[in-house]
Order: structure tokens, then C-alpha cells, then sequence
């Protein structure tokens, strides 16, 4: 029987009813419909930051999530992939949704597949997805849909139809879900998919090392030919 796919969708509007609701929302229904028809059971979940702005303050200063604030991370840390949407304000994310980045463990994302979306007033803002929020999951080493989904009040009917995108936000809706599915389905962000082991660290090749002689951690190739600082002093 083909496993069921946990996906958890963190949504940072600040209002109830929210567009930023809408798109999360929308971007869940795809993805859901997409691995259905491949013969997947998907468990989806939402999670509203808004209700959790409180706690992901006291994270940040504590540097240690409070109980309420647990559960959210053990989503995260358990979701086979995160769907996430934030209003986008001053060419950026909004502060809610920073602060979950901030305020929780970078590990957290890394190998996690993650379809981004984003809402504002206008089109005009839609860039801040790949220069602004793109860049940071990145950083954080999340397997990233290639498709991100923008929305402006023209997508959900607030604006006349001259307005409107020329690409449907149903359409572009569709093909990330199919992205995300597609990725599940090849095993990304798996344990035991590639590049990954049962515990959840990276594999290496046959002559790759998976630590030094001493216990230490293997370096990323970029950083093979460190030296610490210690040893240099000779200490």
C-alpha cells in the first residue's frame, strides 16, 4: 500500500479571512490533487502563524520554543513537505513569517521539499518571492518546487478583468502542486530517498569520508582544505 504523504501548509496572513488563506489554500487543494492521482494518500494540515506570534516571540529571545510553540515544530520536523505563503510587505516577507525563520532551528528545512506562495495588493510586488524569500530557504538548504505562486487582489476577482494575469492563478496553482508531487514521488526530502540516510543526515559516495579520523564532522567540499586555527598556532 503506497505510503501517505504528509503535507503541512504554514500560512502568515494576519486577518481572518485572509487572500493570503485563499492561496494557501489553493496551492494545498493541487497538491493534494496531484499526488491523489498518483495513487497517494496525502494527510494535509494548516497551520496560522498569527496564532503562534506570541510564542515565536518568546522562542526568539529564549532561543528555545515553549510548549505551545512544540507542536509546530514537530509538524515541520514530521511534514514530507511545507507548503508556505506570506503577505508580502516592503518588498519582503512579513515579519510574522521571518519570525518563524528566526525563531526556529535552521536543521528544521534542510532536504524539506517547500512550495512558496505570496500575496499582495499588486503584481508589482510578485518579484520579492525570488529575490527575497526564495533566496532565504535556500540558505537554509530546502529542496526547493521551481514553481512559485504570486497572487494579487486582481487573481482572487478584486480588480477588474484588464487586471487580471494573463497566466490564472488556478493554472500556476496546478503546475506547482504537480511539481511538488512529482518531487515527493522521486523521493526528495526522503530518509531514504537520495542523498539521504535512515537518520536523516547525507549520504556520501563509496570514497567520500563520512568524518574525520578524530570524530570531527566532513567538511563540504568547498571547505576541504581548512585548517583550524589551533592546529596552525600548533596548539
Amino acid at each position: 500500500m503506497p505510503r501517505a504523504y504528509r503535507v503541512l501548509t504554514l500560512t502568515a496572513g494576519l486577518s481572518t479571512p485572509s487572500s493570503t488563506r485563499m492561496l494557501a489554500d489553493q496551492l494545498t487543494a493541487a497538491a493534494r490533487t496531484a499526488l491523489e492521482a498518483s495513487g497517494t494518500e496525502v494527510e494535509a494540515s494548516t497551520i496560522e502563524l498569527r496564532e503562534h506570534a506570541h510564542d515565536l516571540t518568546d522562542a526568539l529571545l529564549s532561543h528555545f520554543p515553549g510548549e505551545r510553540l512544540r507542536p509546530v515544530v514537530q509538524a515541520i520536523k514530521e511534514a514530507d513537505a511545507v507548503i508556505a505563503v506570506t503577505p508580502i510587505f516592503n518588498v519582503g516577507p512579513s515579519s510574522l513569517f521571518k519570525l518563524l525563520i528566526d525563531a526556529l532551528d535552521k536543521d528544521l528545512w534542510r532536504g524539506k521539499p517547500v512550495l512558496l506562495g505570496a500575496t499582495a495588493g499588486t503584481a508589482r510586488h510578485s518579484l520579492a518571492l525570488d529575490f527575497a524569500i526564495r533566496p532565504m530557504f535556500s540558505y537554509l538548504r530546502a529542496e526547493m518546487v521551481p514553481t512559485a505562486v504570486f497572487a494579487a487582489s486582481a487573481d482572487f476577482g478584486g480588480a477588474s478583468a484588464a487586471e487580471s494575469s494573463q497566466d490564472p492563478l488556478a493554472e500556476r496553482a496546478h503546475r506547482a502542486g504537480g511539481e511538488l508531487a512529482a518531487m515527493l514521488g522521486a523521493g526528495v526530502g526522503r530518509a531514504d530517498g537520495p542523498g539521504g540516510t535512515d537518520d536523516g543526515s547525507e549520504s556520501t559516495d563509496g570514497d567520500g569520508d563520512a568524518g574525520s579520523a578524530d570524530g570531527a564532522p566532513a567538511l563540504d567540499a568547498e571547505f576541504s582544505d581548512f585548517v583550524p586555527m589551533g592546529r596552525l598556532l600548533g596548539h
